[in-house]
């Protein structure tokens, strides 16, 4: 597991064809943490077309790479003009490391004065990290994932 005083190492980039398949493996892993009864390793190639539509429509994907050695320790992808995150993840070995923060920070680039984001009502991790990064709870909403029930999250600079 990477500590804080670690994540000098890491080097964000803008996503590349190339990375689907890190981005897959590390959802279904991050996703089967807080949902353990989805089978998200058959869903990697719904990710994928996911990911490719939300770029055709202007959303940018950026990705966390350890420096040492050039694995994905997560990804987060923005739509700058919604002002919506779309979706962040970090590997299950980096969780706690301070990447997801790290992310955050990258879509806030992208959407500076506000953002909102969907979260699964039973993702209580995320949920937490949200509200300690400064958003507040909007009004119901609906998992994009399974359909089940969600919150709307807001965050305002």
């Amino acid at each position: 597991m990477r500590t804080r005083a670690d994540m000098n190492d890491i080097h964000l980039h803008y996503f590349l064809r190339p990375d689907h398949l890190d981005a897959g493996r590390i959802w279904a892993a991050a996703s089967s943490l807080t949902r353990p009864l989805i089978e998200f390793e058959d869903r990697r190639a719904w990710l994928f077309d996911v990911i490719e539509n939300w770029h055709d429509q202007g959303a940018r994907t950026y990705c966390a790479l350890d420096a040492m050695n050039g694995h994905m320790r997560g990804f987060v992808t923005i739509d700058p003009h919604s002002k919506r995150l779309l979706q962040i993840v970090v590997a299950p070995e980096a969780l706690g490391s301070g990447l997801a923060k790290t992310l955050l920070l990258k879509a806030r680039s992208a959407a500076p004065a506000r953002m909102d984001v969907i979260v699964a009502r039973d993702n209580l991790r995320a949920l937490r990290f949200f509200e300690r990064e400064g958003f507040r709870p909007m009004g119901p909403a609906q998992d994009i994932v399974t359909g089940d029930p969600a919150i709307i999250l807001e965050w305002r600079a």
